[in-house]
């Protein structure tokens, strides 16, 4: 069971004993820090994704001819708790509200009904997600990646000839660097682009007139993106998201719902004999 574990290949796992019925072997965690640290800023996305990674880890490592029932119950057990305190933590709601499960009353369809309600949840929230990001974010087609990969090769070259500590262009460079790995994505954000632009203006505030060349060319990316994000409202409508969180929905109970018969059905009319 140590080998098994350990060729999964978890990156920087953290290991602790795992005593409950083997002394020689290890519980890996379902998510690393910095797995965490990575996560989205928006906390109803991070939530979402930290939930998929932990699903995901946890389907990988209680796969095999030679995983142990308690093992999986266990590796379950942690997926769960997991998922709990995070919502708790992120003030997700209903999930915040579920009950930390307990090894000692474990229950094989209380864990399918815990997954199939966080399920629920969270693609509600993914589609949240999904509608707040069409409006902040730009479809890079082919055209537009190449503009703007052109222009980031424009400002590479006027920072390199900057005379600034090495230091100061290192640093320049790398928010280059961050947003070229921005543009490789298949929707460039918004965020993105201020973030490129506002850090490299303030790095060559103190600059003389190359910096005017710069910030020439980071207009140019600002409007290169603009326009493309113009045209694609035009085609495509633009799906606001909501200005207040909407509560999540919660399933219904079936014992709740009525037959059509009993729905129709009134104790007042008269039985006729």
């Amino acid at each position: 069971m140590h080998e098994i574990i350990l060729q999964r290949g978890w990156p920087n796992l953290s290991l602790n004993a795992y005593p409950c019925f083997d002394r020689g072997q290890i519980m890996p965690v379902l998510i690393t820090q910095a797995e965490l640290e990575n996560l989205p800023a928006e906390p109803r996305e991070r939530f979402v994704e930290l939930e998929e990674i932990c699903r995901n880890r946890m389907h990988e490592l209680t796969s095999g001819d030679e995983i142990s029932w308690t093992f999986v119950q266990d590796i379950r057990l942690q997926y769960m708790s997991t998922v709990v305190a995070a919502a708790k933590f992120y003030k997700i709601e209903p999930i915040s509200h579920f009950s930390v499960p307990k090894r000692s009353r474990w229950d094989d369809g209380k864990y399918d009904d815990f997954v199939n309600e966080v399920h629920f949840y969270t693609i509600q929230l993914a589609l949240e997600a999904a509608d707040r990001n069409f409006t902040l974010t730009v479809i890079l087609v082919g055209p537009v990646r190449d503009r703007l990969s052109t222009l980031l090769e424009h400002l590479r070259e006027q920072v390199e000839k900057l005379d600034l500590p090495p230091a100061r262009i290192a640093y320049l460079l790398a928010r280059l660097d961050d947003f070229e790995r921005a543009i490789q994505k298949p929707r460039l954000t918004f965020s993105a682009v201020a973030a490129l632009t506002v850090l490299v203006t303030a790095g060559v505030a103190d600059v003389g007139g190359a910096a005017q060349t710069i910030r020439g060319v980071l207009n140019l990316i600002e409007e290169t993106v603009g326009t493309a994000k113009e045209e694609q409202d035009r085609k495509h409508a633009a799906r606001l998201a909501p200005a207040e969180q909407r509560m999540l929905e919660a399933p219904r109970n079936p014992s709740e719902e009525l037959s059509p018969h009993e729905e129709t059905l009134d104790i007042d009319d008269e039985i006729p004999f």
